[in-house]
């Protein structure tokens, strides 16, 4: 692919997008006016089943006492500038992670609790329930462990199609506090009261990532380290082990604060991304460790340097069918790495035009320009539950069925943001999920600093002649287009969230008529 040209494939056609488009504006659309607030973990997901992206926020990191917070999509693709709930407990609240813990439809939302080197007596991890798209105003549980814990993750340890919670403690400044890490299994819908897991070791972890790493239908858990190594506990057949049996060899000493993991070269293998940060003598790199049938290799393939680290996110934004990587620093740029259908550049291909504290990066279609279903299907074996989806982030489950039957949502259990599904039951003929997402993500960031607010970038990519908004240009967009020219308020009524004047003004006069069937034609046939 050359540099500059994004290539969009979109079914029968694959359609290049000027090299003049760029993804996202340098400077952000929308920034938050609450700047009080020290923005840590956060979400893009549909709390309140209106069909729109809330964002959820913890705030406080170990700055301040701060408030679990949710800015509720407006029904037109934008949020408040303050947001609209507030917990009503104030805490040094880290990363957030999100899952239907109780299995009634609704997501949920876990907390870590970071605290500060003097306040370490605060439950790690707290769960926030959804009460038909609210969430409580105070924890609905909280682990039984004390201490200073900065991420959260939602897997499924044992294969139940339930979320369990894994949470990564361990505060590495001086005086260091030292913990286990621990996984909490769900029963029934209800996290255990004591976690059934905990590591052999208490060495610092800073966030955990729950990822199949060597493909055998289990979920392994990753934990970025700080002032060590960061390691993978493998899960064997449903016991996750207590020692890892695999890390990082070639840095003894990382501050590493996030993971995430994608196979990004098509070799159907996850291959895994860490942060790293000079803080407190890490490499400060994003590093990537190719991922190979038998896990992760030990030492990267790919790094980029900048310092103060921070933020790993893996989404594809320029709609060219391969994830992209989005990092973000302390008070560094925000960069995206655009792939190139094998590998990342060796120097981004995006910089903001700004910078700062970045600690969470999140990829969804907030303004639903772009949505199109999905159908996955794939052969049932009777006993493989776990399944990865050919697309990440997801936008929604629509649903999950297997051997003709549809699941109840606490029959299955989902990650948006890493694109797999378990099930409580393998199906023995066929597992049938159908999904949404998007070729035009959109990109939210949480800002730790106290004078900044956090940030949404809309998608700026337009395909032309996409008639009906689905992200790709194919013979389903003739009838959007004909009835765009013969009946505008029709195709309104069926188009409602479809820019028609952007992806049909054919020839940028600023009208759409007659005159723009011949560009329309000549699209569809490439």
């Amino acid at each position: 692919m050359k540099k500059g040209l994004a290539l969009v494939c979109v079914g029968w056609i694959a359609i290049a997008l000027c090299g003049a488009q760029t993804v996202y504006n340098s400077t952000p659309d929308w920034v938050s006016t609450d700047i009080q607030k020290v923005s840590t973990g956060a979400a893009l997901v549909d709390l309140d089943h209106d069909g729109w992206l809330d964002f959820v926020t913890a705030n406080g990191n170990d700055m301040a006492k701060q408030k679990v917070a949710v800015y509720y999509n407006q029904g037109d693709g934008t949020y408040p500038g303050t947001a609209d709930w507030h917990s009503s407990d104030s805490k040094y609240n880290g990363h957030l992670a999100v899952a239907d813990v109780n299995g009634d439809g609704w997501m949920d939302v876990a907390v870590a609790h970071l605290g500060t080197s003097g306040t370490y007596n605060e439950p790690i991890a707290r769960v926030y329930l959804n009460n038909a798209g609210t969430l409580s105003a105070t924890a609905d549980w909280n682990a039984d462990i004390s201490g200073n814990a900065f991420g959260v993750a939602f897997g499924d340890v044992n294969n139940d199609g339930r979320p369990d919670l894994a949470v990564a403690t361990g505060w590495s400044y001086t005086p260091q506090h030292n913990y286990y890490n621990y996984v909490y299994y769900n029963v029934a819908g209800t996290l255990e009261a004591t976690a059934s897991w905990q590591s052999s070791d208490t060495g610092h972890l800073q966030g955990v990532l729950w990822v199949d790493a060597d493909n055998d239908g289990w979920l392994d858990l990753v934990g970025a380290a700080s002032r060590g190594v960061s390691r993978m506990y493998r899960n064997l057949g449903g016991t996750l082990e207590a020692t890892a049996s695999w890390q990082t060899t070639d840095s003894g000493n990382e501050d590493a604060i996030m993971a995430t993991a994608a196979d990004i070269d098509d070799d159907g293998d996850l291959d895994l991304f860490i942060t790293d940060n000079t803080q407190l003598g890490g490499t400060g790199r994003f590093r990537q460790y190719a991922g190979s049938p038998g896990g992760f290799a030990s030492t990267y393939s790919w790094s980029y340097y900048e310092g103060y680290g921070s933020a790993v996110a893996l989404a594809d934004v320029d709609g060219d069918m391969d994830l992209d990587l989005a990092t973000g620093g302390w008070w560094e740029n925000t960069r995206l790495f655009l792939n190139t259908g094998s590998a990342l550049p060796a120097t981004p291909d995006w910089n903001s035009g700004g910078t700062s504290v970045v600690e969470k990066i999140c990829f969804g279609d907030i303004d639903k320009n772009s949505l199109r279903t999905v159908t996955y299907a794939t052969p049932g074996d009777g006993s493989r539950k776990l399944f990865y989806l050919p697309h990440q982030p997801i936008q929604e489950y629509v649903a999950v069925c297997m051997d003709g039957f549809c699941l109840f949502p606490d029959q299955y259990t989902f990650s948006q943001e890493h694109g797999w599904v378990t099930v409580a039951n393998a199906p023995n003929i066929e597992l049938h999920v159908e999904y949404t997402v998007s070729t035009r993500l959109d990109m939210a960031i949480t800002n730790w600093d106290d004078n900044v607010g956090n940030f949404v970038y809309y998608n700026q990519l337009v395909l032309k002649g996409d008639a009906n908004c689905d992200g790709m240009l194919n013979g389903f967009d003739i009838d959007a287009f004909v009835l765009l020219l013969s009946d505008r308020p029709g195709y309104d009524a069926m188009y409602p969230d479809c820019d028609a004047d952007t992806f049909c003004d054919m020839n940028d006069d600023g009208e759409i008529n007659g005159f723009d069937i011949d560009g329309f034609v000549a699209a569809l046939s490439g």
